[in-house]
């Protein structure tokens, strides 16, 4: 048994960082190690075990040095490093699971993405918030500067894992490491069941955030598009900007009167499950996704996933168009046919490919990885 420290800025997030993060002390757990948790906001655990849905066998010890933080969520990442300024000598090994740079070295990074890599290239600079006006750019320019010339030298002192081949190309080239592809957990058993109804609607599901770098405004010309096609958007709705460009989607499907598409905001599972199970194809609107879990839900679900040609969600889980079609622009009419093509594939034979493949991502595979990885480093 070994004490291992888990270094995460802050769980209360309840995003994909957090989810492997939870999986990883879950595993670490359930193979006898002694887990502690280290924050810079200490952790509702009432909010993470309802949003999340991942039970650990037991709430870890958690140091965390402010009762809440609402301002400066990626600069809180760095401020993790003071627990291992303090504590690691108590530890024997110390992940760092948010995966930003830190001013200390840690044996385990799983870095999701290098943050000043989206800065980088032209391709996806389109997509990233931060240049989307004066005041993201002020905000994100020190953590930039900070994290460009830092990685290197820290990420070399640390076993690097990442959530996909796309993202290891990227870590690879503005990094100079290699890293380990360790594929996020997603907890694939219900959408597995929901696989089983094979009597379905020409349907399409997209399931996003209501955010503007998600794309979820060109559903309703998509739609008009394919009049005799439903078209259904489960999205979570938080904050100021979340609810306008709710209202602004919601805006464009009343004023087209487009009758084939619901927007359900902020849905309970038991209703996503049932959508999905309606559905014969999964639309991913986001371009160069780093993983994409909602691809993989949708894909366990039985849905044909239709994605951007980027990214993780097709180059790791679509493998480039085996297990789903893939468009090159964010053109409602490409989109479209895309999703004709997809309704035109699907099958029961194509259902039980999708619920295969998509079993590679299932949270006991991410436990299996974790353990395997974590007793090679020590050994």
């Amino acid at each position: 048994m070994m004490r291992i420290l888990i270094l995460h800025h802050t769980l209360n997030s309840c995003g994909g960082g957090e989810r492997v993060a939870l999986h990883v002390i879950k595993a670490l757990m359930e193979n006898g190690h002694d887990v502690e948790l280290g924050t810079v906001e200490k952790t509702d655990w009432n909010k993470v075990y309802r949003l999340m849905g991942v039970k650990l066998p037991k709430v870890p010890k958690e140091r965390f040095l402010l009762r809440e933080i609402k301002k400066f969520g990626i600069y809180q990442r760095s401020l993790t490093a003071l627990h291992v300024a303090k504590f690691k000598k108590g530890f024997d090994l110390t992940i760092n699971t948010h995966g930003d740079v830190m001013p200390l070295p840690v044996d385990i990074t799983y870095l999701h993405f290098p943050v000043f890599a989206l800065l980088a290239e032209e391709p996806w600079k389109y997509y990233v918030k931060y240049l989307k006006s004066a005041f993201w750019r002020l905000y994100f320019e020190p953590y930039h500067i900070m994290q460009k010339y830092l990685a290197r030298w820290m990420f070399s002192r640390s076993l690097l894992l990442t959530n996909s081949k796309f993202s290891k190309k990227v870590i690879k080239k503005y990094v100079g490491c290699e890293s380990m592809v360790v594929y996020p957990p997603v907890e694939i058993e219900d959408y597995l069941q929901v696989s089983k109804n094979l009597d379905r609607e020409n349907a399409v599901i997209t399931i996003s955030r209501f955010t503007p770098e998600k794309h979820v405004h060109l559903v309703p010309y998509i739609a008009k598009a394919l009049p005799d096609v439903k078209f259904y958007v489960i999205g979570s709705v938080r904050g100021f900007q979340s609810k306008n460009y709710y209202q602004k989607v919601f805006k464009e499907v009343k004023e087209a009167n487009l009758k084939n598409v619901s927007l359900i905001p902020n849905a309970p599972h038991e209703i996503k499950l049932k959508l999905l199970g309606k559905c014969k194809v999964f639309l991913h609107l986001m371009p160069f996704e780093h993983f994409g879990i909602s691809v993989v839900e949708g894909m366990a679900s039985g849905c044909v996933p239709v994605v951007h040609k980027s990214g993780g969600q097709w180059i790791d889980i679509v493998e480039e168009g085996k297990y789903g079609i893939g468009y090159d622009k964010l053109s409602p009419n490409e989109m479209a046919s895309a999703i004709k093509k997809a309704l035109h594939e699907w099958s029961p034979e194509k259902v039980n490919s999708l619920t295969t493949k998509a079993n590679v991502f299932s949270a006991e595979r991410f436990k299996e990885r974790i353990i395997q990885v974590v007793n090679a480093y020590v050994s």
